[in-house]
């Protein structure tokens, strides 16, 4: 053994060898080894408190915080506007179940908060959701601020008005909610009970208050009055009967005899036909129109027969002689309908297309004879083989001094021929002295221009002023006092006249007998035959024509003076639902049996 300085010695030399073959002491490799992880963790903890903390100052200002609810309601991750929308229209569909304290099943009413006034908003609410920025400098607390956070009571509004519409459409001022009667609707090719609903009766006051102090929730409390519950008369167990019966009548459907053979009308086309109403306690059931549209396309044709033609020779009035064509045959829809009917009430085994008969077709051969009832006749013949309805009157002033009526004493609305009745007081007027020619009368215009626009162009400014200043009543009377007895200017339904009135008028005018002078009657004429609406009358006459027409919604009238070569007379038509073509027509067919 070595001892002393040498024993040093040699402990130097074994670490310089060991030191020259890279070996380190044990205490050194054990300090390095352990200090770098950590570095590391260190640091990416930080890395990540940093990161987390950015990463929460980038979440959008106007967003509601993550996970963030309102009366267990999501609305986190929504923008402050989505979510204000969101939770104003669930409020807004919350409804408040009524009850009556003598029924516990279903709710008499159920008026969502609008309904009963009662209008919420959450903005406020949902504003103390969004995610605050010194809340963002606290790591992580994105993930729970939300559980913090206080939003507090949605803000309410009530108005009253809102209840009170509510109360009076829904139980009216007596608080009465009708009952409602099962009834039996389609679906699916199958009959389904819609059921019934009790109604009832309470107290108005109490109901009204307690709807009033209805708290905003998602799900409001019941609101439970005194009351008095009305049952419906139709039961959903009378409805099922009634289905069980049809259903066992009709099976797969409804045979049905027609034109000799069998057919069957399928169930679910059936079913579609049926409408049901509460017939005291029961549902009664008829038909719908798709039953007579589907009936006729499919069966009308299949028993059809047409009808033939029957001619008919008629003079005037009489008929001179007649051809029967023969009958033909429709299908009775009313009647088929019927059969069916008894069919699903179990009241027979087949249905049957029913027919009824169809009169031939009446063509008729007319000649009118050149008399007073020939005229007549034509007259007659005329307005009721075309349309709209009329009143004819018709006056030879010469020859062979011929007239007729139709409907001639009905009054008629005149429209514009009341002018011809203006215009005569007005020319009687300045007979008397009472009114001159360069009297002004309307828009700056005298007597002179308004009493030709009047007539010629048919103004309505001028007659209405005309018609003011001689007044109503005193044209009613003047009116009257030359025989136009059923004209009256002072009716409610507005100024009333006849045909046969204006033709004694114009027949008056023609003849000399309405104005005592002689200018005055040339004013009238000459104006009214330069009246320019020429459509009707003079359209259809041989000859020069003085006339007046009034035209109005529906209403057309032509009352004129025809200067014919076989003589001057007067026509006067007033319809309802004609056209100026049929007015010509007439007066076409009138010139050729006069002429004939």
């Amino acid at each position: 053994m070595r001892t002393g300085k040498g024993a040093g010695a040699h402990l130097k030399h074994h670490a310089r060898r060991l030191k020259s073959h890279g070996v380190k002491a044990a205490r050194h490799v054990h300090v390095h080894a352990l200090s770098t992880p950590k570095k590391i963790i260190i640091t990416s903890a930080v890395v990540l408190v940093v990161g987390v903390v950015v990463a929460q100052f980038l979440y959008p200002a106007n967003k509601v915080a993550w996970f963030a609810e309102l009366d267990s309601v999501a609305v986190g991750g929504l923008e402050k506007d989505q979510a204000v929308k969101q939770m104003n229209e669930a409020y807004d569909k919350a409804v408040v179940p009524v009850f009556y304290k003598d029924q516990s099943t279903e709710p008499k009413a159920s008026p969502a908060l609008p309904d009963i006034g009662t209008k919420v908003d959450n903005t406020q609410r949902v504003e103390q959701l969004l995610y605050p920025w010194y809340w963002r400098l606290v790591p992580s607390s994105a993930l729970w601020y939300h559980a913090v956070a206080n939003p507090g009571e949605p803000q309410a509004t009530y108005e009253e008005k809102a209840l009170d519409a509510y109360m009076a459409k829904k139980f009216g001022a007596d608080c009465v909610i009708a009952p409602v009667d099962a009834s039996i609707a389609l679906k699916e090719a199958a009959l389904e009970v819609v059921p019934s609903s009790d109604g009832g009766t309470c107290d108005y006051d109490e109901l009204h208050g307690k709807l009033a102090a209805v708290q905003p929730s998602l799900q409001p409390a019941k609101v439970v009055v005194d009351g008095t519950t009305i049952e419906p008369e139709v039961t959903d167990e009378t409805a099922k009967q009634v289905i069980d019966q049809i259903t066992s009548t009709v099976g797969e459907g409804v045979r049905v005899a027609v034109a000799g053979k069998e057919e069957v009308i399928p169930k679910a086309e059936l079913l579609s036909w049926l409408a049901f109403a509460p017939e005291g306690t029961t549902l009664a059931y008829s038909f719908n129109e798709k039953a007579s549209t589907w009936l006729n396309d499919t069966y009308a044709k299949k028993v059809a027969i047409a009808p033939g033609v029957s001619r008919v020779t008629t003079v005037d009035f009489v008929e001179t002689s007649r051809a029967n064509g023969p009958s033909g045959q429709a299908m009775n829809t009313a009647a088929t309908a019927e059969t069916i009917s008894k069919v699903i009430r179990g009241e027979a085994a087949t249905a049957e297309v029913k027919t009824q008969t169809v009169a031939p077709t009446v063509v008729y051969t007319r000649s009118y004879s050149p008399t007073d009832t020939g005229i007549t006749a034509l007259l007659k013949h005329f307005a009721e083989s075309h349309p709209g309805t009329y009143g004819i009157s018709f006056v030879e002033l010469t020859g062979a001094r011929r007239h007729a009526n139709y409907n001639g004493g009905t009054q008629f609305t005149t429209a514009s021929t009341y002018k011809l009745f203006v215009a005569y007081s007005a020319l009687l007027r300045v007979e008397r002295g009472e009114w001159s020619w360069v009297d002004r009368i309307a828009g700056g215009r005298d007597l002179t221009r308004c009493f030709d626009d009047m007539i010629v162009k048919s103004d309505n400014a001028c007659a209405e002023a005309m018609l003011r200043k001689i007044g109503f009543s005193n044209i009613t009377n003047e009116a009257k006092a030359v025989g136009a007895t059923g004209t009256s200017f002072l009716g409610s339904g507005g100024i009333k006249s006849t045909a046969q009135d204006q033709a004694v008028f114009l027949s008056a005018l023609q003849s000399g007998q309405l104005l005592s002078q002689q200018s005055s009657r040339d004013t009238f004429l000459n104006a009214l035959r330069r009246n320019i609406f020429r459509q009707g009358i003079p359209a259809g006459a041989s000859g020069a024509v003085a006339n007046k027409v009034g035209f109005m919604d529906g209403l057309l009238h032509d009352s004129g003076i025809v200067y014919s070569p076989s003589g001057t007379y007067v026509l006067v038509v007033l319809s309802d639902g004609s056209s100026w073509a049929n007015i010509a027509e007439l007066t076409r067919q009138l010139e050729a049996l006069r002429a004939g």
